[in-house]
């Protein structure tokens, strides 16, 4: 289980990979399959890892193969997960103002509780109950491709599935939080 990213990760990779450290092993690494951090490994990416990630260029929901191309046309590379991050964070915000018509704090906080909007990730809420986002995340295997790393046989994991119910949530937090 690896949770190492940036330069350590990097590191860790190279080194692993050079030593035959991951031979024989199956490896599981969280956020590994970023572009971010992808993209500085290039073919050292090391294959075969359960990974993390934001699999950019094989998603096909039409709104997100909007943002990369509009990504794209703008900033001229492809978009990393901390953009799509940022641009799934507006969307939410954007969803929020609409219901609560209003830019007064205590109706915001009570339009943020429940609202549900389609984000270019597919439908995503903020449950009513603890405020949770059930935003999720790719989990897919790395493969090295035309000299560099990138996440195959990735499939989206929804928030909403892996988030406990509420039951559990109610019995271990405080009332007031939930309010």
């Amino acid at each position: 289980m690896n949770v190492t990213f940036g330069a350590d990760l990097a590191r860790f990779a190279r080194d692993g990979n050079l030593r035959g450290l991951f031979k024989d092993r199956l490896v599981v690494s969280l956020l590994t399959g970023e572009p971010e951090y992808l993209d500085p490994l290039k073919d050292e990416a090391p294959k075969g890892w359960i990974v993390t990630g934001y699999p950019w260029n094989a998603i096909t929901l039409p709104a997100h193969k909007k943002f990369v191309s509009d990504y794209q046309a703008k900033y001229g590379e492809s978009p990393k997960l901390g953009s799509l991050a940022g641009f799934v964070m507006i969307q939410a915000l954007t969803a929020i103002l609409n219901k609560a018509q209003s830019t007064e704090t205590e109706k915001l906080i009570a339009a943020a509780r429940g609202v549900a909007f389609d984000s270019v990730m597919g439908p995503i809420a903020i449950r009513a109950l603890d405020q949770q986002s059930t935003m999720g995340t790719w989990v897919g295997k790395l493969d090295v491709k035309n000299g560099r790393g990138e996440m195959i046989d990735s499939h989206y994991a929804d928030g909403k599935d892996f988030q406990p119910d509420d039951a559990f949530v109610k019995a271990r937090r405080p009332a007031a939080a939930m309010q």
